[in-house]
């Protein structure tokens, strides 16, 4: 095929107009190739940040990595003393641990105390005392250990193995809980195809002691095939995929006691095809809180249920939605009450914090307005005031003028506990986060925006801003690249969107550009945010700087904006998210240094949906488009995702018909690239390749590309390969001849 066409008109350029003004900078300015732009954004292009930081356990102190004579340490800085101490360096730790090791890089450490702290070589993990100067091996893991997790002391260690849960003691005795565990018999994993806020499948209790987790049974669910072409002959890798509309699998939750060594199962009881979520232990480790969701996705019941015999004990209150409803939270229980725990909900339309009783008693709402609770963070240590993150207001327009918070911001939120009064810790426009100190009397905030690459600052819990303890370079400072403009426009139903443009650095408004359209447009994504790059990836600017501009619209659907924003697409995906793209390129279209001949789309997954659907629906918009891993049928689509947004093909047949790009191929007008991995397994193959036989069927033309062996996205060196292949097919029909 010949080496990569990297197109570097516009990028020259740039160069020569930055040496025609600026002649001193010349030398300081370098080119940003698409080589770096990918394999390097996450690594030397990244802003760098305070290593291995972490609050101390039963301290105001905190740790953090750095380079001191050319020696790894850990230090620690108490900033009540003033002083910055070493608590272990590199070459200290290998030789505590013995002439067996010889550590290159400071590993993950883990606090379990004041002293001590955890740390993993492959499969054995460790334990430091860092008062007595010593190291020891206290667990030793089986290779084919997975899902691998420790109670909050470091005394025991849990895991799946050969499809079984296995509970090991730091002494060395081991037990297998679960004995059925095969193939379609899944144990201690996540479950529901990780959705609903499902990221493991494993839950200590608070006694260090119980253990809570998963079983589903998905032996009635469709066997889907892969196949493996790594292999001589090619090997089947059968997947269980549950479609919209066909048997999903059944999920119950087990509790193990060592103690009685004894497993319990918690009786969710009927029907068995429902969802399970919300898993959590009473703080005495005595009863378990599950949240049952309906196959609908419309009606949930919180129920309590006793830890020892599996009894329901009561359904403490139930939501239901003419739409859906999506919980995706543990409960949070009040540390000082272990009678009352946080409820996160979005009833009244924002994600927000409700205050209950164990008995399911609504004690007050925490949180309300139009903006987004995002996580809890923690008590203050007077108990008086809850740190939380959230989203800025929602219908506020993005305007550099404008001191308002807006949906593209993250900030730190004090929330009075008894008033429910809530004020900005920093309020500096961007993207916050916060770390407490386990006493609740000190946070650690991180701010990263357009302007600021990345800053750590260390706060009173008050409210007071003690210092700057890490300020981040621009590590892309000497090249030659723009900075993203974040605005808003209104779409056909008054509702604000946020966009995103990135322009060339010698952007002249009396030439014309042509326009790259990069989308999602679907839940769960927020594509435009207010930190380092825009949110963008860096390809991104790559590009810009070859003379496009590159644009990106956050349409109705999307994530952090309130329900009633994301359920605008309910049973009709593809429609409304639809117009709102259209609006923005109409947007882009009517700027006079645009040129509207030149428009080019791209999307991945849900945007690759959207980039195909685009291309369908309006020919003859964009000259050219590059759809990756798009779902072409959502009937194809697994049910916990679809059913939720599009209810089953048997509710909502004309729905399903409406956004099946496999009947509409034939009005594909203009030049289309497809990609897939073939061993995709959350879109599955089949999307593409039956629209691609579509086409053949009627005789329209496209283009396709395979990534064999690729799951649902290209990561790692072949990314390269990806991106020059997107953006070459793109530069060849809209660049500059």
């Amino acid at each position: 095929m010949g080496r990569p066409h990297y197109s570097l008109k516009a990028s020259s350029f740039s160069i020569l107009f930055l040496f025609s003004f600026y002649p001193g900078l010349f030398s300081q300015t370098k080119e940003l190739t698409l080589s770096d732009a990918v394999l390097k954004q996450y690594t030397e292009l990244y802003p760098d940040r305070l290593s291995h930081l972490e609050w101390i356990p039963e301290t105001s102190t905190y740790c953090f990595v750095r380079e001191e004579d050319g020696e790894a340490k850990l230090m620690a800085h108490d900033f009540n003393a003033g002083e910055y101490t070493e608590i272990v360096s590199l070459p200290q730790l290998s030789a505590w641990l013995g002439v067996d090791y010889t550590l290159k890089r400071f590993p993950r450490i883990n606090w379990v105390s004041v002293h001590n702290f955890w740390f993993s070589i492959k499969n054995e993990y460790f334990e430091v005392n860092t008062e007595k100067a010593a190291a020891r091996r206290t667990f030793t893991l089986p290779e084919e250990a997975e899902e691998i997790t420790f109670n909050a002391d470091f005394s025991a260690c849990a895991f799946v193995m050969d499809h079984n849960v296995y509970y090991l003691l730091e002494n060395g005795t081991q037990i297998q809980i679960t004995s059925d565990g095969k193939p379609g018999i899944v144990y201690g994993q996540a479950v529901h195809r990780s959705e609903f806020g499902i990221h493991h499948g494993l839950f200590w209790a608070p006694d260090n002691k119980k253990l809570a987790f998963y079983r589903m049974d998905e032996t009635m669910v469709d066997d889907y095939p892969l196949v493996d072409i790594s292999e001589q002959p090619a090997a089947l890798r059968s997947i269980k995929y549950p479609m919209a509309g066909r048997t999903s699998h059944e999920v119950t939750l087990g509790v193990f006691d060592p103690q009685k060594s004894k497993t319990i199962y918690m009786n969710t009881g009927e029907p068995k095809e429902q969802y399970l979520t919300s898993v959590t232990w009473s703080p005495g480790s005595d009863e378990m809180y599950i949240a049952l969701l309906n196959r609908d996705q419309n009606q949930l019941k919180l129920n309590r249920y006793n830890a020892s015999t599996g009894a329901l004990v009561k359904t403490l209150f139930e939501e239901a939605d003419n739409e859906y409803v999506e919980p995706e939270h543990s409960l949070w229980f009040i540390p000082f009450n272990d009678r009352q725990f946080i409820w996160m909900s979005e009833r009244e339309g924002f994600n927000h914090l409700y205050l209950y009783d164990v008995d399911g008693n609504l004690i007050r709402p925490l949180t309300f307005g139009k903006w987004e609770v995002e996580e809890i963070i923690g008590f203050d240590d007077t108990q008086n005031y809850l740190f939380v993150e959230g989203s800025g207001e929602t219908t506020i327009a993005f305007d550099k003028r404008d001191d308002s918070k807006n949906a593209t911001q993250r900030y730190t939120y004090l929330v009075d506990f008894e008033f429910s009064e809530t004020k900005i810790l920093d309020d500096r426009k961007g993207t916050h986060s916060a770390m407490l100190s386990h006493n609740g009397d000190y946070l650690i905030e991180h701010l990263t925006s357009i302007d600021t690459p990345f800053q750590t600052t260390l706060w009173k819990s008050i409210g007071k801003k003690i210092e700057v303890i890490h300020d981040a370079e621009n590590p892309l400072s000497d090249y030659a690249i723009s900075t993203s403009e974040i605005f808003s426009i209104e779409n056909g139903n008054s509702d604000l969107l946020y966009a995103r443009t990135i322009k060339p650095t010698d952007f002249d408004s009396t030439k014309k550009y042509p326009v790259l359209l990069y989308l999602y447009g679907g839940p769960h994504a927020q594509l435009v945010t207010d930190r380092f790059l825009g949110g963008a990836p860096l390809w991104m600017y790559w590009m810009a700087e070859q003379g496009y501009i590159v644009a990106t619209i956050d349409s109705r659907g999307s994530d952090n904006r309130g329900i009633e924003f994301e359920q605008a697409t309910f049973r009709n995906l593809g429609t409304v998210e639809m117009d709102d793209q259209k609006r923005f390129v109409e947007y882009l279209s009517a700027l006079p240094y645009v040129d509207k001949d030149r428009m080019a789309i791209h999307g991945w997954s849900y945007g690759g949906f959207m980039t195909i659907n685009m291309m369908l629906t309006f020919p003859g918009l964009f000259k050219v488009g590059v759809a990756g891993g798009p779902v072409c049928d959502w009937s194809l689509y697994e049910a916990m995702y679809t059913e939720r947004y599009m209810d089953t093909p048997e509710m909502n047949p004309q729905g399903y018909k409406n956004a099946n790009l496999i009947d509409r191929a034939s009005g594909l007008e203009d030049d289309l690239l497809l990609i897939h991995g073939t061993m995709d397994d959350v879109v599955l193959w089949q999307h593409s390749q039956a629209f691609v036989k579509s086409c053949i069927d009627n005789g329209t033309q496209l283009d396709y590309f395979i990534y064999p062996g690729h799951e649902h996205n290209v990561q790692g060196k072949d990314r390269l390969h990806l991106m020059t292949k997107v953006l070459n097919y793109i530069d060849e029909r809209v660049g500059e001849p």
